[in-house]
């Protein structure tokens, strides 16, 4: 008898072991990156205009900055010989 109740009361310790899992897929994560800061007022000032010129529609800074780096990924031949440049992060 005292083992069915340790038994029962040690199950609630094993039901999530490795955490919940998560409900529901996520198509987007939220990622930590350290960018240049003109870099981002750069970013900010570009995505103004662009929603300025689209005006009444607009797009969201997420979509802006998928749109982005998606193209620069279709496009990464073209921009090797910039990214083999030394750098000041370097």
């Amino acid at each position: 008898m005292a083992d069915d109740r340790i038994a029962k009361l040690s199950e609630r310790f094993s039901r999530h072991q490795v955490g919940r899992k998560p409900t529901a897929t996520r198509t987007r994560e939220r990622r930590s990156l350290y960018l240049d800061g003109a870099l981002l007022e750069r970013v900010d000032q570009e995505h103004r205009a662009l929603n300025h010129a689209l005006y009444p529609k607009s797009v969201n800074k997420a979509v802006f900055l998928e749109t982005l780096i998606e193209y620069g990924l279709e496009h990464l031949g073209e921009l090797t010989p910039i990214l083999a440049q030394p750098s000041d992060g370097e």
